[in-house]
Formats: structure tokens, sequence, C-alpha cells
């Protein structure tokens, strides 16, 4: 019993670097602010009082208990402001709180209200959210929970190391196992993902078309290739992404495929959040090694270079 015991003790708790968690909190800061951004133009249309969803009737169709921007309205008529004034303001508080979690600044409530604001908008716009506010909003929560505020803020610029950031990534990587391994499951469990019809479907959608790919009908052996490696990356994500043998060519295949998608389908949102996900839980050693074997020595190179002009400069100038 102590033998397990020591193990899960060491699998979960053994204290690691809140480098990744540092990361997750600031790019998923940042993939927030790109898409509120983006957003703020037709802010009205997909929130607004007689937006795409009515707040009359979005609030017929969401259960009561779950936030809403309907909950507004008793408030804008007793005040004279108009509902659809209320949105932009919430919308700029929103934005203000991811700007603080970026930074690091009171990281655990910034993230709590940008979580709720989040919530209270996909509940009213739900019928333009789709994957990226999902995974945003899970994001928004993990850093509710996480010590993601503890490396790397305004005010802190080292890591951290604890048990608790063990914890944190053992947490998500977990969940991601759960995540593709659930999802390459029911794709299987139909035969489109077998006889290449899926990857056709989707490439003729006028939503999701961004080349002309009607070549593909000549050569259905590569619409089944396509669907088949999307099938082994994602069920055989648990698998490969644990042995560490193999994890480095599953983090690849997994940011392929989702540069695939953000490439081929315009889903660059949700592809950059998936990759960040991906990247905190299993792949920030090989970022790591990418800085200190290609970056830094650049970096090294390029100062030495300055050092040597301004040397040879100061030289030259006390002659």
């Amino acid at each position: 019993m102590n033998r397990y015991s020591g193990v899960l003790q060491r699998f979960f708790f053994s204290p690691r670097s809140g480098e990744p968690l540092a990361f997750f909190r600031i790019a998923i800061a940042f993939i927030g602010l790109v898409q509120g951004c983006c957003l703020l133009g037709n802010v009205v249309m997909l929130y607004g009082v007689n937006g795409l969803i009515p707040w009359a009737l979005s609030k017929g169709i969401v259960s009561p208990l779950m936030p809403q921007l309907s909950w507004l309205q008793p408030l804008a008529t007793a005040t004279g402001i108009s509902g659809d004034t209320m949105v932009y303001v919430l919308m700029g508080v929103y934005l203000i709180c991811l700007v603080f979690l970026l930074m690091g600044m009171s990281t655990r409530a910034a993230a709590t209200l940008a979580w709720g604001l989040h919530l209270m908008f996909i509940n009213t716009g739900f019928m333009a959210a789709y994957g990226v506010e999902t995974f945003l909003h899970i994001a928004l929560f993990y850093c509710i929970l996480m010590p993601v505020g503890e490396s790397f803020t305004w005010k802190n610029n080292e890591s951290s190391v604890s048990e608790w950031n063990a914890l944190s990534i053992r947490v998500l990587q977990i969940h991601l196992c759960i995540v593709y391994l659930a999802s390459g499951l029911e794709k299987a469990m139909g035969t489109q993902w077998w006889n290449g019809e899926a990857i056709w479907q989707t490439f003729m959608q006028g939503q999701f078309a961004k080349f002309d790919m009607h070549w593909l009908a000549g050569y259905p052996w590569l619409a089944k290739m396509i669907c088949w490696s999307t099938l082994l990356i994602e069920i055989g994500y648990p698998v490969f992404i644990w042995w560490r043998k193999t994890r480095v060519y599953a983090y690849v295949g997994v940011v392929l495929l989702h540069v695939g998608i953000s490439v081929f389908m315009g889903l660059q949102l949700f592809a950059a959040i998936m990759i960040v996900f991906s990247t905190a839980a299993f792949g920030w050693e090989y970022i790591e090694q990418g800085y200190w074997g290609i970056v830094k020595p650049l970096r090294e190179r390029k100062m030495l270079r300055r050092a040597e002009v301004l040397a040879t400069q100061a030289f030259w100038s006390m002659e």
C-alpha cells in the first residue's frame, strides 16, 4: 500500500516548475483578447437585445439558473441605459480582466470575473459559439484554480517550483488525453472517417473552404490517409504522449493537425488554443530545448557581433 501511495505521490506531487502554467495563463489571455477584439464590431449582432438570438428568445432556451445577458434587462429598464450599451460595457470589463490575467495582476480575481462574463456571453450567443469558446471557458476556469499567477507576472520575473504546479499540469495532461481519446473514438464510430468522406465534406463546405479542394475527388486515397492519420493522432494520443520515447512525435503530430485545421479550415483561434493546451501539458520541455539549443545561441552570437562592432568603433575613435 505504501508503495502505491508513494508512486501516486511522485506522479501527482513531485515539485515542478511553474513555467508551463505561466505560459498557459499568458497564451490563454492573449487568445481571449484577440477573439474579443475581433468580436467588438459585431458585439450587438451576437449578444445584443435584438441580436441573432434576441434576449427574449435566449432566456426561454437557456436554463433560468444559468447566467445570461437577459438578466440585465430589469437593470436597463430601471436605469434607462440601453441593453446594447451594457453589453459593450461588459465586453470592455471582460477585456480588461484578460489584460490583468495576461500581466499576472490579481490573477485569480481577474480569471474569475472573466470566466463569469464569458459564461454570460456564450449562454446568450450560443448559436455562434464553437470549440474555441468551450476550451477558452475551460481554460479560464483552470486559471481560477491553478497557480498560474505565481510565475512570470508583472512584479515577479521568476519561476516558482511547487507540488501544486505538478498537480495542475497532471490535471491538464489527463484532461487532454480524455478529450482526444473521446473525440477520436466518436469519429471512429462512423464510416465517414474510414472512407475519407469526412474530410471531403469539410473541404466542400463554404464556411470552411479556404482553398479550392475539388481536385481531391481524383485522389480518394489521399482523403482516406488524412482521415486515418487524424484517427491515429487522436486515439493514439493518450498512449504515445505518455511514453517518453514517442512523446515528441505525438506532440508534433497534434500540433501539425491543428496547424492544418488553421490553414485549411480557417479556425485559427481554435487551433491556437488546442496547441496551447498541449504545449502547457506536454510540450513545454521541447520549447525550452528549442530556446536553449537554437534561439539563445543565435541571440548570443548577435550580441557578440554587436560587441565586436562597438569595440572596433571604440578602438578607431582612440586613434
